[in-house]
């Protein structure tokens, strides 16, 4: 019987199922979420946002992450450029022309202080133009797991 006074453990569902959805094959994926948004939009809208964190980008291939910089909003990079760790923004520059990376860090240099949430919206914009890309097939990721030939 459950006790909410326990010692037992809370488990946090969306982020289980996120983890679980983030290591299956996108059409299975984009088939489940489709099904549980179909019978409970909020849960699914909260496996969505755990599916995947801004550290994954570093994940991708540099070819990837091109590819995602030219499809999203220059203004959604700077203000992600806010709470992002020193290894996203470094995988952002690294695959930026220099006229661009030149913009980018004009444009972070010139932003004054941003709320938190519109740190989050940029960054969930991005992820969500990601998960747009892979579904295409149109960017790869290269885990640690993964064996390129």
């Amino acid at each position: 019987m459950f006790d909410p006074k326990s010692q037992d453990e809370r488990v946090n569902g969306p982020k289980i199922a996120a983890q679980i959805l983030k290591n299956m094959g996108n059409r299975r994926k984009d088939a489940i979420v489709k099904r549980i948004k179909a019978r409970s939009p909020k849960l699914a809208d909260k496996i969505e946002e755990n599916m995947f964190s801004f550290e994954d980008l570093t994940d991708l291939t540099p070819q990837g992450m091109q590819t995602l910089i030219k499809e999203v909003a220059h203004e959604d990079i700077v203000i992600s450029f806010k709470l992002a760790s020193a290894d996203v923004q470094q995988m952002f520059l690294r695959n930026m022309s220099e006229r661009k990376k030149d913009m980018l860090q004009a444009d972070f240099e010139d932003l004054g202080p941003v709320r938190k949430t519109d740190v989050d919206l940029a960054q969930r914009r991005i992820l969500e133009k990601l998960d747009q890309l892979r579904s295409a097939g149109l960017v790869l990721t290269q885990g640690e797991n993964d064996i390129w030939v």
